[in-house]
């Protein structure tokens, strides 16, 4: 497979299987990578809002005399909101995100009494940044080494620190072997490589060629998903190679005949720069 950005059904399959592992050791390596302890915690399975509750009050978008772009967002509150400020944050996100221009919020408070509400953030709350680490910031052995196989697999997104791609996928496979000796734990893990592997350039190849020399696996790969679209993208690709070979060679008969290049694009279906170019070699 070459370097192709995943398609949504393939997305959807990477994000499935994560999904599915990270909680067996995710905490653990985070510690490992982030220095930090943890004394206890709890899963949180709420889904993000990717809409507002309620629409503002008033978006405009404004042009200055002096060509400046900016985004003016206005709101009325009749009483306090306690969690005002945070709600402001989260339209200057969208909108930030939306039209990537300034954005300037007012809230005028239309209450008799005097308020209450925040209008800053919090050091603690204000977003600054995230921290990026990519799988190939680590080495391949940080996850081989590991005692759970949901982590075994992440070594192939991992850095293989100038070893050979074929050492480390056996290493991978075998490591994987020793964890899951039951056949069909081990199988899910090896399905699951695969769907990694197709992140990186060639090694889905490296692992099927490696599967179909090591019986001792029990892996079957001719019933791999991925396997049998191969093989059925090769028939397919083959059988377009040949019966482009025949048009050319049914092109190149028709020309040395004396049919005119239009002819012979209209009757073999090839274009006319395919066949003039073919009438060229002659």
């Amino acid at each position: 497979m070459e370097n192709e950005k995943p398609n949504q059904k393939e997305q959807n399959l990477y994000d499935k299987i994560l999904k599915e592992n990270i909680l067996s050791y995710v905490l653990q390596f985070s510690e490992k990578q982030l220095g930090f302890r943890i004394k206890k915690h709890a899963l949180l399975k709420d889904k993000l809002q990717t809409t507002l509750e309620r629409e503002a009050d008033f978006l405009i978008f404004i042009t200055t005399q002096d060509e400046k772009e900016f985004i003016l967002q206005l709101e009325f509150q009749a009483r306090d909101e306690p969690n005002m400020v945070l709600r402001m944050q989260e339209y200057h996100a969208i909108l930030q995100k939306k039209y990537q221009i300034p954005v300037i919020q007012i809230v005028y408070y239309l209450g008799e009494t005097p308020s209450n509400m925040r209008a800053t953030l919090a050091p603690s709350e204000v977003f600054t940044g995230f921290q990026l680490k990519s799988f190939r910031d680590y080495s391949y052995k940080e996850f081989i080494e590991s005692e759970n196989a949901e982590e075994v697999i992440m070594a192939v997104l991992a850095d293989f620190e100038k070893e050979k791609q074929e050492e480390v996928i056996s290493k991978i496979l075998f490591r994987l072997s020793q964890l899951k000796t039951d056949i069909t734990a081990l199988n899910k893990y090896v399905k699951q490589l695969l769907v990694l592997a197709r992140l990186r350039n060639k090694l889905p190849k490296i692992i099927q060629n490696q599967l179909g020399n090591m019986g001792t696996i029990g892996y079957d790969i001719e019933k791999d998903d991925f396997y049998l679209q191969g093989l059925e993208k090769g028939k397919i690709e083959g059988e377009r190679a040949g019966e482009l070979k025949a048009r050319h060679e049914l092109a190149i008969s028709c020309l040395q005949d004396g049919l005119s290049v239009e002819k012979t694009a209209k009757l073999t279906k090839l274009s006319i720069e395919e066949v003039r170019k073919l009438s060229k070699e002659l």
